[in-house]
C-alpha cells in the first residue's frame, strides 16, 4: 500500500470512498488531525513572520516546530491504522471449524484488536497536543488568523473523538481484561484533556 502521505488528496479520498474496509474512519481521523496541526503551524508561522521580535515569538517558534512533527506522526498513524484494521480482518477470516482453530483465531483477533486500539490511542494523544497548542496560541498570535485557530480546534475535537470511537470499538475483542481496562482509562483521560482544550 502506498503511504497516504505520498498520495494526492484526490487519491486518498478515492481510497476512502472505495467499498473496502480500510482506509476508514481511523485514517480519516488521523488526516483530519494532521490538517488541524497544519493550521496551528500556519498560524504560528504567520505570527512569527509578522512580528519576529514579539514577546510570544519563542512560543510561536516552538509551536510551529512541534506541529510539523505531529503532522508527520499523524500521517504515519493513518497508514498504521489501515494496516492494523487489515490485520484484524485477516484474523477474523482464519478458520474456525475445529476447537484448536477457534483458539488460534481468538488469540489472533485479540492481538490484532489490541493493536487496532493502540494506534488510535496514539492518534488521540497527538491530536490532543494539537488542541492544547491551538488553545495556547489563542490571543498570543496574529489576530487576523484567529479564525484559523478556531477551525483547528474544531478539526482537532472531531478527529480526537473519532479516534476515541475507534479505540472503544476494538476493546471488546481484547481478551486481557487488565489491558482492556488500561486502554479504556487512557482513552477517558485523553478525551477529557481534549475536551478541556476545545471547549469554547
Amino acid at each position: 500500500m502506498t503511504s497516504f502521505a505520498k498520495q494526492t488528496l484526490a487519491d486518498f479520498l478515492t481510497a476512502l470512498a472505495a467499498p473496502t474496509p480500510a482506509p476508514g474512519g481511523g485514517a480519516a481521523a488521523a488526516v483530519s488531525g494532521a490538517a488541524a496541526a497544519a493550521l496551528v503551524e500556519m498560524v504560528a508561522g504567520l505570527s512569527l513572520k509578522k512580528s519576529p521580535e514579539s514577546a510570544d515569538a519563542a512560543l510561536q517558534q516552538r509551536t510551529a516546530a512541534q506541529m510539523a512533527v505531529i503532522r508527520g506522526e499523524l500521517l504515519a498513524l493513518a497508514d498504521d491504522d489501515a494496516n492494523a484494521y487489515d490485520a484484524f480482518i485477516q484474523a477474523m477470516r482464519l478458520p474456525k471449524v475445529e476447537e484448536g482453530e477457534r483458539e488460534v483465531r481468538g488469540r489472533a483477533m485479540s492481538a490484532a484488536a489490541e493493536r487496532a486500539a493502540e494506534v488510535p490511542l496514539k492518534m488521540l494523544r497527538a491530536i490532543t497536543s494539537v488542541a492544547e497548542a491551538a488553545r495556547l496560541l489563542t490571543g498570543r498570535s496574529l489576530v487576523s488568523a484567529a479564525s484559523d485557530l478556531e477551525v483547528a480546534l474544531r478539526f482537532a475535537r472531531a478527529a480526537g473523538l473519532s479516534a476515541a470511537e475507534n479505540i472503544e470499538v476494538n476493546l471488546p475483542f481484547i481478551d486481557n481484561p487488565e489491558r482492556r481496562a488500561t486502554l479504556a482509562n487512557q482513552t477517558t483521560t485523553s478525551v477529557a484533556a481534549l475536551e478541556r482544550s476545545t471547549q469554547s
